[in-house]
């Protein structure tokens, strides 16, 4: 049983290696990027690839090669891990419990109000320092490109993401496409 239990912990662990590599890799080649949302992801992604790769590593070696400490500290970094994740899990969930978004009669898409997520989250994204690194991440994907071409009818019948409906025509400062927008919904529809 021994010997069955460390070459599975083994390859589990090889496993745990080799997918660490593409996460490696992964914020290696964010780093050619130049865009701010791929930077701002840039080192947690390298600090996650190699911590799976010392964890997987340690366990590798205490399982293949009858290592004691080695499987005692992967133990403890596992625990570690798991609680880690499990908070991170639970802050995410407090953080935007309220914010699934409101239902808008005649809409296909869900519209979202800052108030319905958690203060904390709020005083994160108020500032002007904040927007100008949203709107710069936004600009870089590309994700409003299409939005600034679309008629109002587009807008009532596509289905939209939360950032087409309320951050794009900010980013894109298309004030005469609400007015435009306000006057159409009130005579034609």
């Amino acid at each position: 049983m021994y010997r069955f239990s460390n070459t599975v912990i083994g390859y589990l662990n090889l496993l745990t290696m080799l997918a660490s590599i593409p996460i490696i890799g992964g914020g290696l080649w964010m780093a050619k990027s130049s865009t701010t949302c791929q930077g701002f992801l840039q080192t947690p992604l390298l600090i996650i690839g190699f911590i799976v790769l010392l964890v997987s590593l340690m366990g590798f070696v205490g399982a293949c090669f009858n290592v004691a400490w080695a499987l005692w500290a992967y133990l403890v970094v596992m625990v570690l891990l798991i609680i880690t994740l499990l908070c991170f899990t639970i802050f995410g969930f407090v953080v935007t419990s309220k914010g699934g978004g409101v239902e808008v009669p005649g809409r296909i898409y869900r519209e979202y109000r800052l108030e319905d997520y958690s203060p904390w989250l709020r005083s994160r994204v108020k500032g002007v320092d904040e927007w100008r690194s949203i709107r710069a991440c936004l600009i870089g994907s590309k994700a409003c490109s299409n939005v600034a071409f679309w008629t109002p009818i587009d807008y009532l019948q596509s289905d939209m993401s939360p950032i087409q409906v309320f951050l794009c025509p900010l980013l894109l400062n298309v004030i005469f496409f609400f007015f435009f927008f306000v006057i159409y919904s009130a005579y034609y529809v």
